[in-house]
């Protein structure tokens, strides 16, 4: 059975996972930004020394859970290539997707209470705990979406 054509070409494909990469390694460059600063600011302020393991521990599993995130998204693009993004191993990426999400929107909110700061800090998390709750509900819904979708796409292809 032919298939409609592909409406993204290998160009794209090539030029959004490159985007993928380099983000991937802004994240990684990031991570590595976070150990130095850390240092740096408990020599410079020693009362806050006690912040900086559990600190730089959410932000390096933070920076963990955005590269898995990217890395999915990378196989999911392939997979549109591919034809395949109807398939349960998708529908299985999105789940792992949508918790990871979940658990960076988890670490934000659970650095609210360890970040002493000005307030502006606190609102900064509080938005950012805001969106990535927002994120991982739409990604959940858009998976719901891509469930039905398959499901759509297998009757029809039985009837044909």
């Amino acid at each position: 059975m032919e298939y409609p054509p592909k409406h993204v070409g290998p160009t794209t494909i090539l030029v959004t996972r490159a985007a993928l990469a380099l983000l991937l390694i802004a994240v990684v460059v990031g991570q590595i930004a976070v150990f130095i600063t850390a240092q740096s600011l408990a020599s410079t302020y020693p009362e806050f020394a006690n912040l900086q393991v559990p600190l730089v521990t959410a932000g390096v599993i933070f920076g963990v859970c955005v590269q898995v995130i990217l890395v999915i998204t990378g196989i999911l693009v392939g997979y549109i290539q591919d034809g395949r993004i109807f398939g349960s191993s998708s529908l299985r990426l999105v789940d792992i997707m949508a918790g990871t999400l979940a658990v960076a929107t988890v670490i934000v909110v659970s650095t609210l209470f360890l970040i002493p700061g000005p307030p502006a800090l606190g609102l900064l998390l509080l938005g950012s705990a805001l969106v990535g709750a927002t994120f991982t509900l739409l990604l959940l819904v858009l998976r719901s979406l891509l469930h039905r979708a398959a499901f759509m796409r297998v009757e029809l292809d039985e009837v044909v």
